[in-house]
C-alpha cells in the first residue's frame, strides 16, 4: 500500500481528484446540456479556474495530510470545507475575469457532483487503509512507557481503535527497576517503530524523561509524548512551535485557528453591515420615539471590558430615563442576579419606548457599528462592565480572552432564567472551549428564532 506521508502517493491521490473533476464537469454538463448555447469547449474556463484552485486548497488545509487517525467525520468536514472555499474563489474569478460562457446552474452541479464523488473518494480511501490494517499491513510496532492515568487511558485508545494500526508490543511503567537497561534491550531485541511516552504531572520522574528521550534518539526511533495537560489544566490547543531555534509547546485556553478567526472576522463584517443598513432604515423612526418619548440623547454609550481586558464604547439606542446611572445606587438591593452582575426583570428606570425596544431588541442595533469597529462580534461572550471585571475570580478572567458578542450562549440558554454568576461564566467557558463557525451559525439560528417567537422575545 502507499505509505501516507509519501510525496507519491500524495500525487497519486491528486491525479484521481483531478479525474474526478473532470468527471464531475461532464456529468455536470451532459445534465445542463439541453439548456446551454454552445458546445462543451466553451466551458472549459471553468475547468481551468476550478481544478489548480482546488488541489491548492487541498494542499493548503492538509487533506493530502495522513488521516491514520482522522475519523470518517473529520474527513468528509475537511474536504467539503475545501470545496466550498475553492468553489468560491473559482466563481470569483470566473466574475473577476468576465467569463463570456458562465452558467450558474453548470457551476452548481459540478460543485455537487464533485463533493459528492471526491467525499466519496476519501470515504473509500479510509476505508481501504482501515481494512488494510486490520489484515496486518502497515502497521506500526510501539514500545509504551508511562505512569498514572495518562498510560492507562493511552492504553485504552490504542486498543479500542484497531483501524490506527498500531500494535502495542511493550508496556514499561516507570516504577519498573533498571527502566533504562529494559528499554534499551526491548529496542535491540524487537521490532519497534515508536516509542510513546505518557505520564502524570503527579508523579512525574522528570529526571528520567531526558534519558528515555534520549535513548530512543539513539536507536533512532519516532517518539511522542503525551502529557496530562490537557485533562487538568483543559486547554483548548496544544501546539508545537519554534521561538528562532528554540522548541516549545504553546498552550491555548481559547482555540484561535488564524483561517476559521479570518473567516469569523469576514462574517462579523459581513453581518454588521447588513445590520447597519437595517440600522439606517430604522433610525429615523426609532429616534423619533425615544425623543418623544423622554428628554435625553437618543444613543446609550457605557464603557465596556473586551478582548483580553481592552475597553471600549458600547453603543445602543438609549431605553432607560437620562439618569438610570445614577439611580443604580439605589436600586442594587432590588439585583435579581448572584454575583457581579446587575439586573432587574422589571426595572423602574426603564422608559416607556425603552420597553418595546428591548423586547424587540431593536435597542443593540447600534452594536453592529461595534462589530465593524471590531470590539464586538456578532457571537461571542456578554461584554461586561469595569466594575464587574474588578469583582471577577481568577477563573471567570478567561470569559474575556475573546471578543463579546451581541449574542451569545448564554442569550440563547434562558438567559432570565439563569441567575448565578457562575452559571453564566460556565456558559461562557463552554463556547470558548468548543467554539467553531458552526456553533456561532446555531447560535445566531436560535437567536433569530427566540426574537421571532413572542413569548421569548419580551423575556428579557
Amino acid at each position: 500500500m502507499l505509505k501516507e506521508h509519501s510525496t507519491l502517493a500524495k500525487v497519486f491521490v491528486a491525479l484521481i481528484d483531478t479525474l474526478i473533476l473532470l468527471v464531475s464537469f461532464w456529468l455536470a454538463y451532459k445534465w445542463r446540456e439541453a439548456a446551454l448555447l454552445g458546445p462543451i469547449t466553451y466551458y472549459f474556463r471553468l475547468l481551468y479556474f476550478s481544478i489548480p484552485t482546488t488541489l491548492a486548497t487541498f494542499v493548503f488545509l492538509k487533506v493530502y495530510g495522513p488521516i491514520r487517525f482522522d475519523s470518517i467525520l473529520q474527513i468528509i468536514f475537511k474536504t467539503f470545507l475545501a470545496l466550498l472555499i475553492a468553489g468560491i474563489l473559482s466563481s470569483a474569478a470566473l466574475y473577476l475575469t468576465h467569463s463570456s460562457y458562465f452558467s450558474r446552474l453548470l457551476f452548481g452541479y459540478y460543485f455537487v457532483i464533485g463533493s459528492i464523488l471526491i467525499s466519496a473518494e476519501k470515504i473509500v480511501l479510509k476505508f481501504l487503509q482501515n481494512y488494510l490494517r486490520a489484515k496486518g499491513y502497515n502497521q506500526r510496532d510501539v514500545l509504551v512507557i508511562g505512569a498514572g492515568q495518562k498510560l492507562e487511558r493511552l492504553i485504552d485508545i490504542i486498543k479500542g481503535r484497531p483501524e490506527w494500526g498500531l500494535n502495542v508490543k511493550s508496556i514499561l511503567p516507570f516504577s519498573s527497576k533498571d527502566l533504562e537497561s529494559k528499554m534499551r534491550s526491548i529496542l535491540e531485541e524487537d521490532v519497534i517503530d515508536e516509542v510513546m511516552v505518557a505520564f502524570s504531572r503527579h508523579p512525574s520522574p522528570a529526571q528520567d524523561i531526558g534519558r528515555i528521550l534520549g535513548l530512543a534518539e539513539e536507536f533512532g526511533k519516532i517518539i511522542k509524548v503525551f502529557i496530562n495537560l490537557d485533562e487538568e489544566l483543559k486547554f483548548s490547543r496544544i501546539d508545537f512551535c519554534y521561538m528562532g531555534d528554540m522548541p516549545a509547546l504553546a498552550f491555548y485556553s481559547k482555540t484561535l485557528d488564524p483561517d476559521l478567526m479570518l473567516m469569523k472576522r469576514a462574517v462579523d463584517i459581513a453581518g454588521a453591515l447588513i445590520g447597519l443598513v437595517i440600522t439606517a432604515c430604522l433610525f429615523p423612526f426609532i429616534a423619533i420615539a425615544i425623543k418623544m418619548d423622554t428628554p435625553g440623547p437618543v444613543f446609550f454609550s457605557q464603557v465596556r471590558v473586551g478582548l483580553n481586558g481592552r475597553r471600549f464604547k458600547l453603543y445602543k439606542f438609549r431605553t432607560m430615563c437620562a439618569d438610570a446611572e445614577h439611580r443604580k445606587k439605589e436600586l442594587l438591593k432590588a439585583n435579581e442576579q448572584q454575583g457581579p452582575i446587575f439586573k432587574i426583570r422589571h426595572d423602574p428606570r426603564i422608559t416607556g419606548v425603552g420597553g418595546f425596544l428591548r423586547m424587540s431588541s431593536l435597542d443593540e442595533l447600534p452594536q453592529f457599528w461595534n462589530v465593524l469597529k471590531g470590539d464586538m462580534s456578532l457571537v461571542g461572550t456578554r461584554p461586561p462592565t469595569p466594575e464587574e471585571v474588578h469583582q471577577y475570580k481568577a477563573w471567570h478572567y478567561r470569559r474575556i480572552s475573546i471578543r463579546p458578542g451581541i449574542t451569545g450562549l448564554w442569550q440563547v440558554s434562558g438567559r432570565n432564567n439563569i441567575k448565578k454568576f457562575d452559571d453564566i461564566v460556565a456558559l461562557d467557558l463552554k463556547y470558548i472551549s468548543s467554539w467553531s463557525m458552526w456553533l456561532d451559525c446555531k447560535i445566531l439560528l436560535k437567536t433569530v428564532a427566540l426574537l421571532l417567537d413572542p413569548e421569548t422575545s419580551g423575556a428579557r
